[in-house]
C-alpha cells in the first residue's frame, strides 16, 4: 500500500501540472482527487477511471470497504488514496 507521503506527493505534482487526477500507486487506476469528498465520520466518495471507464465510488476508510463490499487488493490502494486525500494520514485503511 502506498504511503500517505507518496500519495500527497502525487497530488502536489498533479496540481503543479494543473491536473486533477493522479495515478494511484501500484495500480493503473486514476483518482480524480478534485472529486474526493469526506463523509464524516470515516467514509469517502470519489470518481476514478480505469482506462476510458469513469466510475463513482464510495468507501469506508476504517472498514476497508468499497461500494459496500470488502476491497480487493487493487481497490484497497484506490480506497487508501481517496482516504488520504480526504482525511490525511490519520484515517486510512
Amino acid at each position: 500500500m502506498a504511503s500517505a507521503a507518496a500519495i500527497t506527493n502525487s497530488v502536489n505534482d498533479a496540481a503543479a501540472q494543473q491536473s486533477t487526477v493522479i495515478v494511484v500507486p501500484q495500480t493503473g487506476f486514476q483518482l480524480n482527487y478534485a472529486s474526493v469528498k469526506a463523509i464524516d465520520p470515516d467514509s469517502v466518495s470519489f470518481t476514478w477511471t480505469n482506462g476510458a471507464l469513469s466510475q463513482a465510488a464510495s468507501g469506508n476508510c476504517r472498514q476497508g470497504s468499497l461500494n459496500g463490499a470488502p476491497a480487493t487488493a487493487a481497490n484497497a490502494n484506490l480506497l487508501n488514496a481517496a482516504c488520504v486525500v480526504a482525511y490525511g494520514n490519520g484515517q486510512t485503511i
